[in-house]
């Protein structure tokens, strides 16, 4: 079911339990080619597009309740530092892998060196990747299955 987005913002205030001062509801970021953006995020990651009645704006779903809007705009690279990031969980991290070497992306650990996962002290495999205009994205398994 795909909701609108009042329906989707309304569906998730009301998940929120009343006693949390604030709930985050989306994260922005601004690309240089919105179409790109949505493209990679919704590929590499299968994040759902969520229809917005906005041109220069693309949705996506993280899920719980929250939302990735991709806004137009961006004239000039963003900044590069790994510390700064958005964290993602996915089902199965070496099926992102594969979709990053097949369109030859480079993924790192936190330390940078290029093709190598990283164990988190929860048993979490994770790796570290930019999207199309250079943000940073910690990307962990979530099934914690320890790399090989």
């Amino acid at each position: 079911m795909i909701l609108s987005p009042a329906l989707f913002i309304a569906a998730a205030a009301a998940q929120a339990p009343a006693n949390v001062p604030a709930q985050a509801e989306h994260v922005a970021i601004q690309s240089a080619d919105i179409d790109r953006s949505a493209t990679f995020y919704h590929e590499a990651f299968g994040l759902r597009i969520i229809p917005t009645p906005l041109e220069n704006r693309r949705w996506l779903d993280l899920g719980n309740g929250l939302a990735l809007h991709i806004l137009d705009g961006r004239t000039t690279p963003k900044p590069s530092n790994r510390n700064e990031h958005l964290a993602l969980h996915v089902n199965d991290l070496a099926t992102v892998t594969a979709w990053l070497d097949q369109h030859h992306l480079i993924w790192t650990d936190l330390a940078g060196t290029v093709r190598t996962m990283q164990v988190r002290f929860d048993g979490v495999r994770q790796i570290y990747v930019q999207d199309p205009d250079g943000y940073w994205l910690e990307v962990g398994d979530s099934r914690g299955v320890p790399a090989k």
